[in-house]
């Protein structure tokens, strides 16, 4: 019986011990996942913007402009922002570059007639107005990834209005002052790492 006694309390102590040392016994199991590169895709859309209806469009077209016999100028029914994205996780500083073609019919131009407003977007109603110049002084106005982090660049275009603190510096609604005909031009967004 003693014998049974010892052997019982032996087992009792190693089974102590090896539960002691099981408890500091670890594993370790790698984790991974691998990020596919991304790097310089330019998005541009571009939005018709009449009243607070928001339409798709290809193209920057204020149509034939209609007469207000009260301010005497002409006007359009809308405006338009173009929405500019950039899709790079590549760590690469790229930049925006807003250049323009003249809006033109022959030798005469409606650039200090036309509001260009750059901005930047947080979500589809918040913005950070950057700078806001006639269509004439909007030539090669650029903006960084380090200015844009955190949003995407917006950019409005609208004719003069003649309204107080709505229009750019320099700008002046299309008046009678302006030939008669059709002005066209062009914008163009360049990415550059």
């Amino acid at each position: 019986m003693k014998n049974i006694l010892i052997m019982s309390m032996v087992f009792v102590m190693v089974a102590l011990m090896t539960t002691a040392s099981w408890a500091a016994s670890s594993q370790t199991v790698t984790v991974n996942a691998t990020v596919a590169a991304v790097s310089g895709a330019l998005s541009v859309s571009v939005s018709k913007v009449t009243g607070t209806v928001w339409t798709p469009a290809t193209a920057i077209s204020f149509g034939t402009l209609v007469w207000d016999s009260v301010n005497k100028i002409f006007l359009p029914n809308c405006y338009y922002a173009v929405d500019i994205g950039v899709t790079d996780n590549s760590g690469t500083a790229w930049t925006l570059t807003h250049t323009r073609a003249s809006v033109a019919n022959g030798s005469n131009n409606i650039n200090n007639k036309i509001n260009v407003s750059f901005n930047k977007q947080t979500s589809s109603t918040t913005a950070t107005e950057l700078q806001k110049v006639s269509y004439a002084n909007s030539n090669n106005i650029a903006y960084t990834k380090a200015q844009l982090s955190g949003g995407w660049l917006r950019i409005y275009y609208g004719v003069g209005t003649g309204e107080a603190g709505k229009d750019a510096p320099g700008v002046t609604p299309i008046g009678l002052d302006t030939l008669a005909g059709t002005y066209t031009g062009s914008v163009t967004i360049t990415l550059t790492p």
